[in-house]
């Protein structure tokens, strides 16, 4: 065992000030990992629906498997490729999509909690006792639903990009972007405006990551329908409405990773430092210069420091 390994984890607030220039570079080729991934769609189903889903980095010695939690619209193709390398370099990743996402049949929850009770059945089919979480955006909404009703489950947790629920300011969008994200089709230009800072790096990274994104190496998922992102969004809307318990959150233990963007637009950033304050065992990271989407503008150094938290 390595000497850090005795050592109780202990919450901290680590803010990331590192130069933005030196950030800025190319990404590494995705065949780095390809003789990992097989690349392959597999389906299972939990309560009569077949949940669809891809396994990234099989074959780890690690026996807690990390479980991906989408953001809205997002579906199977939707993670960054080179994130999802770096985090299964040396775990099991799994990304899946919820009930009635993209491939997956079913009808989607109109509220959080549902679609956590339903990801707590697919790990459960899957086979699993214990695993990490990492939800991003409202995935992130539903990961503290897991952390609240069925903390057993959960080994440690990343809430990226997310609010806590009562989180006013996450109905509180400006009418333009609101715009953006109930449009059909999102398109690039959309999803960089929305998930990217203005800044001209930023948006360069992003442009990289819509490329990466493209050429995952798998078979397209289903675009996520209308009806399921209307009750994504119905489900946003009455979890900022719905009133905070604090005392709910007091009672999570489990060790917890809260990370967002300087800038976020969607998920707006203090309700990242609201969870930081709410969780009595939670670490808080934040990354200069980008937005909701900063996971995916960094994801060699943001893969790394999830990497850290999990081992």
């Amino acid at each position: 065992m390595r000497k850090h390994e005795k050592m109780a984890w202990m919450p901290i607030l680590q803010i990331i000030v590192f130069s933005t220039v030196a950030m800025a570079t190319s990404t590494d080729p995705l065949a780095i990992q390809a003789a990992r991934n097989t690349y392959t769609t597999d389906s299972i189903s939990v309560d009569g629906a077949d949940f669809k889903f891809r396994k990234i980095g099989a074959g780890s010695s690690i026996t807690v498997p990390l479980i991906l939690l989408n953001h809205t619209r997002g579906n199977l193709d939707s993670w960054d490729p080179e994130l999802l390398n770096i985090l299964s370099r040396e775990r099991l990743v799994i990304t899946f999509n919820n009930r009635g996402v993209g491939s997956s049949a079913g009808k989607t929850p109109e509220a959080f909690q549902f679609m956590a009770d339903d990801a707590y059945k697919f790990i459960k089919a899957m086979g699993y006792k214990k695993v990490d979480i990492l939800g991003f955006s409202i995935g992130g909404c539903v990961a503290q639903e897991l952390l609240i009703n069925h903390p057993e489950i959960v080994r440690k947790a990343i809430l990226a990009g997310t609010a806590p629920k009562g989180a006013e300011s996450i109905n509180q969008r400006n009418p333009k972007i609101v715009e953006i994200v109930t449009a059909p089709n999102l398109g690039m230009d959309g999803f960089l405006k929305l998930f990217f800072d203005p800044s001209i790096q930023s948006q360069t990274l992003g442009k990289e990551f819509w490329l990466r994104r493209s050429s995952n190496g798998y078979t397209p998922d289903i675009p996520v329908s209308k009806e399921s992102a209307t009750n994504q969004a119905l489900a946003r809307s009455r979890w900022g409405n719905e009133k905070l318990d604090s005392t709910a959150y007091r009672g999570i233990n489990t060790p917890v990773l809260i990370a967002n963007g300087k800038n976020d637009i969607m998920m707006p950033t203090e309700n990242s430092i609201t969870l930081f304050k709410l969780l009595p065992n939670a670490q808080l990271n934040l990354y200069p210069d980008s937005g909701h989407g900063f996971l995916f503008q960094y994801p060699k150094i943001v893969g790394a420091d999830f990497n850290r938290f999990l081992e």
